[in-house]
């Protein structure tokens, strides 16, 4: 397995810094070693690291809205990703059974035993969770 390298050689990082002037709306803010910030069209901040270099350009890691465990990308792409507006979160869908609990004691409730919650089948599937618990209740004779 490689090693990354610790700096970012000047004249990739000036390259990267012009593909991204070029664009008029975005900063890039150099790190003290390999990683370095950049704020995008909507002010949204991105990180990158400088990777390896690959057929004598360098390729980038890059980490923001959308991408928030890295890409692999070269200079023009990363100047594309910065510069785009950050995707729309999406909404969340409404429950389709908003009476039935999404866990029970720890264990997430399968849609089959939510759906049909009051139902025999449903009480049955709470016993078998209690019984793996070892919360069965107490209902010895007195």
């Amino acid at each position: 397995m490689g090693v990354l390298p610790r700096t970012t050689p000047p004249t990739f990082l000036q390259e990267l810094a012009a593909a991204l002037g070029n664009t008029g709306a975005s900063r890039l803010k150099p790190g003290p070693r390999a990683t370095h910030t950049a704020t995008g069209l909507d002010g949204t901040p991105w990180q990158i690291t400088y990777l390896t270099r690959h057929s004598r350009q360098p390729v980038w890691g890059l980490k923001g809205p959308g991408h928030e465990h890295g890409v692999a990308v070269g200079t023009a792409e990363a100047a594309r990703l910065i510069t785009a507006p950050a995707p729309e979160p999406q909404p969340v869908p409404a429950d389709p059974h908003p009476r039935a609990p999404r866990t029970h004691l720890g264990f997430p409730v399968p849609e089959f035993v939510r759906a049909e919650w009051d139902s025999e089948r449903a009480q049955w599937w709470r016993l078998g969770i209690a019984t793996a618990v070892g919360t069965l209740p107490d209902n010895r004779p007195r």
